[in-house]
Parts: C-alpha cells; sequence; structure tokens
C-alpha cells in the first residue's frame, strides 16, 4: 500500500485523499508504467557501467561514478531521464485526480483569476529527484524489481508540481527574498517542506478533481 511520509503528509490539506489517488493509480496503470520504467532504468545502468570502466577517459562526463555526492554532466542529464522524463504512465492530474495549489494561487483559482500569474513548481526538484532514484537504483545492488515494485510507486509523490504564484516560485528582482530555494536543501528537508517556509504558507491545497 502507497501511503505518503508523514512529513509530506502534514504539509497537504488532504492527505488522506492523495494516497487514495496514488494507490488508484498504481492500480490501474502499474502493468503499463513497469516495463517502460524497467527500459529506463536498465538503460541508464547499461550506459553508467559502460561509461565506468572505460576510465579515465569517460571521467569528463562521468566523473568517478558518484552521482551522490560529485557533480558531474552525467548527473545532470538524471534530471532529464528520471526527474522530468521517468515513464509513468498517464501521471497527469486528470487521472490522479487532483491538483496541488498554494493558498495563494488556490484563491485566484476561485474567484477564476488565474490568468497569468501562476507557474508550476517541481516540488522537490527533478536534479534532486534523478539524483535520489538513481542512487537508490545503485545502493539496492541494481535490483530491478525491488526499483519497480517497492521504490517508484511509494516515491510517485516526488514527481508531484505545485501551481503557485510566480512571485512564490521565484525572486521577481535581486532585492526580493521571496521564492522557493533551489539547491539549498536534502531531499529529507524538502520532505518536510523546509524549502517552501517563509515563501509559501503550508498546507498546501489538494483541488479535487472529478475523474
Amino acid at each position: 500500500m502507497i501511503i505518503i511520509p508523514e512529513q509530506f503528509a502534514i504539509n497537504l490539506n488532504d492527505a488522506d485523499y492523495v494516497n487514495k489517488c496514488l494507490n488508484d493509480y498504481w492500480d490501474s496503470y502499474s502493468d503499463m508504467t513497469i516495463p517502460a520504467v524497467e527500459a529506463r532504468l536498465l538503460g541508464l545502468k547499461t550506459e553508467y557501467q559502460y561509461a565506468i570502466e572505460k576510465r579515465p577517459e569517460t571521467k569528463w562526463y562521468y566523473g568517478t561514478g558518484d552521482v551522490k555526492n560529485e557533480t558531474s554532466k552525467y548527473r545532470s542529464y538524471l534530471r532529464l531521464g528520471i526527474g522530468y522524463n521517468l515513464p509513468l504512465y498517464k501521471f497527469t492530474s486528470k487521472i490522479l485526480g487532483f491538483e496541488i495549489f498554494s493558498k495563494e494561487a488556490y484563491i485566484l483559482k476561485i474567484k477564476k483569476m488565474i490568468g497569468k500569474n501562476l507557474t508550476k513548481d517541481h516540488i522537490f526538484g527533478v536534479t534532486d529527484v534523478g539524483i535520489e532514484t538513481f542512487s537508490n537504483y545503485i545502493c539496492c545492488d541494481w535490483d530491478l524489481d525491488y526499483m519497480v515494485n517497492e521504490y517508484i510507486p511509494n516515491n510517485l509523490y516526488q514527481h508531484f508540481e505545485c501551481r503557485m504564484l510566480k512571485s512564490e516560485h521565484q525572486k521577481q528582482d535581486e532585492y526580493d527574498t521571496n521564492g522557493v530555494a533551489r539547491g539549498k536543501h536534502t531531499i529529507e528537508e524538502k520532505i518536510s517542506m523546509k524549502h517552501y517556509e517563509d515563501v509559501v504558507d503550508l498546507p498546501l491545497v489538494i483541488n479535487r478533481i472529478e475523474k
């Protein structure tokens, strides 16, 4: 059973509904998602292992292979292969049955005044999600069954986006103290929403969407 971490759940105004929706999604679409995610992970693993074997010639792109603690071009690429584009079948707000809003953004939605005032924020950061997922794949000794049957479903929440005011999302100018902090928090701190504190009012609003 999929249950989002308590540290994250307390920062949502309808966490039980989110848990239900995630379980419904996985029950309905895991058969389409699992083989696609397996293909992605196997591809990344094969590339990584081959490159590490070919060091030092490949070090300029892949570093030493420590994607958790060392910057490299390959580490940055994981934000695309996993963070942005992990092939989760129909992982959309409409299919899930909800959208996530900041309180200020939700007020504009209720007033039908969204206009061009909102943007979407990847709550956990696509780079961090890519690194965290691939690091866990390495640490479990490339156990693909574990990744697709346990790790991925239990961490679907890390692919959530939040609709918020543009002014909440990033600084408007160099004198602005607002804006969600970038690259200053661990994934554990993000699960507790430390990067949203003092910028976005918590808890976030879960807007139910009729499936």
